[in-house]
């Protein structure tokens, strides 16, 4: 887990492993959206759900993986990029990437409630919110790979 990675940069193994999830979850996402303007309800509920608990595991695994590889600041050492610049980039991605975790989260909790529960399908503001999950997801899906840019290949 944390030998050099595949992708042939300094990077651990599991940087490699996360970064190319989070390079393909804004198209993974799309797929599964696609699935309800399809009206595979079924289909859309099964993927958002493993996506999510996927992206989770994901996130821990990343969480620890840096930690026990000395923290942000042990990678920080190698780049060639402003100290400034990348906390307040790091601050922007952490910052979208919370907000829609925790949108996507509210969404999941309320589709099982009214689809799974209560069998009276998903709200009108499913959809519009579902985008801003989309969107912010995508953004930090994006940020993250360019963290990974700028710390290893930059």
């Amino acid at each position: 887990m944390f030998s050099s990675g595949f992708l042939g940069t300094q990077a651990p193994f599991y940087l490699d492993v996360i970064t190319i999830y989070f390079a393909l979850l804004p198209f993974l996402m799309f797929l599964s959206i696609s699935f309800a303007i399809k009206k595979q309800y079924d289909k859309h509920f099964l993927s958002q759900l493993i996506l999510f608990i996927v992206t989770l595991v994901v996130v821990v695994i990343f969480e620890v993986g840096v930690r026990i590889s000395g923290g942000i600041m042990e990678f920080m050492k190698t780049a060639n990029i402003s100290f400034a610049f990348m906390i307040t980039f790091l601050i922007i991605h952490v910052s979208i990437a919370i907000a829609s975790v925790t949108l996507w989260s509210a969404l999941l909790y309320g589709a099982v409630k009214s689809y799974r529960l209560e069998s009276s399908g998903v709200s009108s503001a499913h959809a519009r919110f579902g985008r801003y999950v989309f969107l912010g997801m995508t953004i930090s899906s994006f940020m993250g790979v360019a963290i990974y840019y700028l710390l290893f290949i930059y």
